[in-house]
């Protein structure tokens, strides 16, 4: 399939800010595709090469970019990075370049889809002494026999910064079109998707085998499960109800989530955005590779840093430590974890989501009780009917560390990708009407003044609504961020930039710079107010008004274990605006 098709695709959706015409583009793709490389397909449409939890990735520096566009275009590399300084942009810079090549091969090999991946593919595998060069040169092979505009792409892949603004729903709602004809077969693709974590093996299998053949897909070991997520209540009556007046506790811990998986002799980690953290914690995989006898096991846990003298839980920052590439050694001793397991999926062949809580946490201490460590241990839980038993256990929760609790519905089942009330988060009620933090999105931001200048000055960020599968805008934040977090924020967004607000914002207010919503920040403000200015939960409350955020404040922490569809829903925000009004009747 020659790659001007792929091309031509892109640059209708760059072009475009409906997310309607986004699917649209992609359904007309996807019809053209051949079937031996629609998994392919689906990689490089999300920017990858494979699924998250491989770990491909292509490490490509700018500089090794310019070098192998001087070497296909002819030009000088003082030449090229005049155009960059220019541009901006590598992508537009390799167009100009190409469009004004002083050279020509005398070979030339047809750019095809398959030929790009396969040569992507051998960079990203490339390492090692010489590695470079031979990046450079697999670069400049495709770059010579492209046209300037596949050019222009070919380098924005490598660099990371395709920007295309297509999320995995509308992948989803794309591939059910074009290989079904109806849309509401999204609900089957995204069960599957959610089962297995890559969505270029869900629709390999749906293009062969038919849309049935989806049903036949089971979560196995070493294939992160995309994690069920908890809904927020906002007191211990709440959580009863909705949990049918006899619910589980367990501590919520503030830490970073995992899901672990053994199959015979290999353990791996995998984070709740579904990438393999392994690397980072050494020490797990070697305590669950000695401790755990099972053959294949799927656990679910929360990591958290703990004092090396006193064994007691600290700060959700510790862990970032962890996250550096050096002194992984040294690191390992002054910022120990420890791991708190809540769930088990799968176990010696057998997928036991469908099972209820109860008979899950069984199954959970008949195997694992008897290996609990300083590195390994089960999560206290208690099943309980009264609103103050759930006070109670919560007072012990915060003593420990914890920042609140997890309740649980005692007959629920897992369901993957799920955000439902089988599972709820319940923190403490404070004087203030706003009583937890929000996990919001960066979408947007202004430029700094004064001591800010040559940063941003202020944020705007988002919820998200995941009936519309959007970022509505819901407050802008300036408040709360150390020199050196402004600094890691902005150099993390340069690779977020887009040159117009993106198809899945909605947002009115203006800003200098508009961004792929891909950063998570955690927030606290003083209340949820209506705004004629932002987009969450528009109307929900009065027509023509949205929520908002008054006086938001940055706590401190990136969450950069969350993807942006995990972050705070329209949903929460609506019922948090509902419980601040109930507060303020009844004071």
């Amino acid at each position: 399939m020659d790659f001007s098709i792929l091309v031509e695709t892109f640059e209708k959706m760059e072009k475009t800010t409906s997310r309607l015409m986004l699917t649209d583009f992609l359904v007309d793709l996807f019809k053209k595709t051949p079937e031996n490389i629609v998994q392919q397909m689906v990689y490089l449409i999300q920017g990858k090469l494979g699924p998250d939890f491989i770990g491909l990735e292509l490490g490509i520096a700018d500089k090794m970019v310019i070098k192998a566009i001087a070497n296909s275009s002819g030009l000088k590399l003082s030449d090229i990075n005049k155009i960059f300084s220019k541009t901006g942009d590598l992508g537009k810079t390799s167009e100009i370049a190409l469009e004004n090549k002083t050279q020509t091969t005398l070979i030339s090999e047809d750019v095809s889809v398959e030929r790009v991946y396969d040569i992507f593919n051998k960079i990203s595998r490339s390492s090692g002494k010489g590695s470079q060069m031979t990046k450079i040169r697999l670069i400049s092979s495709l770059l010579n026999d492209s046209l300037p505009n596949e050019g222009k792409y070919i380098v924005k892949f490598l660099i990371g910064n395709l920007r295309l603004g297509i999320a995995d729903y509308s992948l989803m709602d794309a591939l059910a079109i074009a290989f079904t004809d109806n849309k509401s077969n999204r609900a089957v693709i995204e069960k599957a998707y959610n089962q297995i974590s890559d969505l270029g093996e869900v629709a390999n299998k749906l293009y062969k085998n038919g849309i049935k053949s989806l049903n036949t897909i089971r979560i196995e070991p070493l294939k992160p499960v995309r994690p069920m997520l908890a809904e927020r209540v906002l007191n211990p009556r709440e959580a009863l109800e909705r949990g049918n007046n006899r619910v589980a506790l367990e501590y919520k811990l503030d830490g970073e989530r995992a899901q672990i998986h053994k199959k015979k002799d290999q353990v791996n980690l995998y984070s709740r955005s579904l990438e393999n953290i392994t690397s980072y914690y050494p020490e797990l995989k070697k305590e669950f590779a000695n401790k755990i006898k099972n053959n294949s096991i799927i656990l679910e846990g929360e990591i958290v840093p703990i004092g090396a003298e006193n064994n007691q839980i600290k700060p959700f920052q510790e862990l970032m430590h962890r996250k550096r590439k050096h002194d992984i050694e040294k690191n390992l001793e002054k910022y120990p974890v420890s791991l708190f397991l809540f769930d088990v999926l799968y176990i010696d062949g057998d997928d036991v989501t469908d099972q209820s809580y109860l008979k899950r946490r069984k199954i959970l201490e008949n195997n694992l009780s008897n290996i609990e460590t300083r590195k390994i241990r089960l999560i206290p839980n208690k099943i309980v009917s009264q609103e103050r038993e759930i006070t109670d256990y919560l007072d012990t929760a915060l003593k420990i560390g914890a920042e609140g609790l997890m309740v649980k519905q005692t007959e629920s089942v897992y369901r993957a990708g799920a955000r439902e009330y089988a599972w709820m988060k319940l923190k403490k009620e404070y004087d203030a009407d706003l009583v937890d933090t929000l996990d919001l999105v960066i979408i947007g931001a202004l430029f700094g003044k004064g001591r800010r200048t040559g940063k941003y000055g202020a944020l705007l960020l988002a919820i998200y609504d995941s009936d519309t599968d959007s970022f509505p805008s819901v407050c802008k934040v300036g408040t709360g961020f150390t020199d050196e977090v402004l600094e890691t924020i902005y150099n993390e967004l340069k690779k977020h930039i887009l040159s117009h607000k993106h198809p899945r914002v909605s947002a009115t207010p203006n800003m200098d710079v508009w961004f792929e919503p891909k950063i998570v920040l955690e927030i606290i403000g003083s209340e949820i107010t209506l705004s004629p200015l932002h987009r969450a939960g528009l109307n929900s409350i009065k027509e023509g008004y949205g929520l908002a955020i008054r006086f938001p404040k940055f706590t401190g922490k990136i969450r950069s274990d969350k993807l942006p569809e995990q972050c705070t829903t329209t949903r929460e925000l609506v019922e948090m605006y509902h419980e601040q009004i109930k507060k303020r009747e009844i004071s």
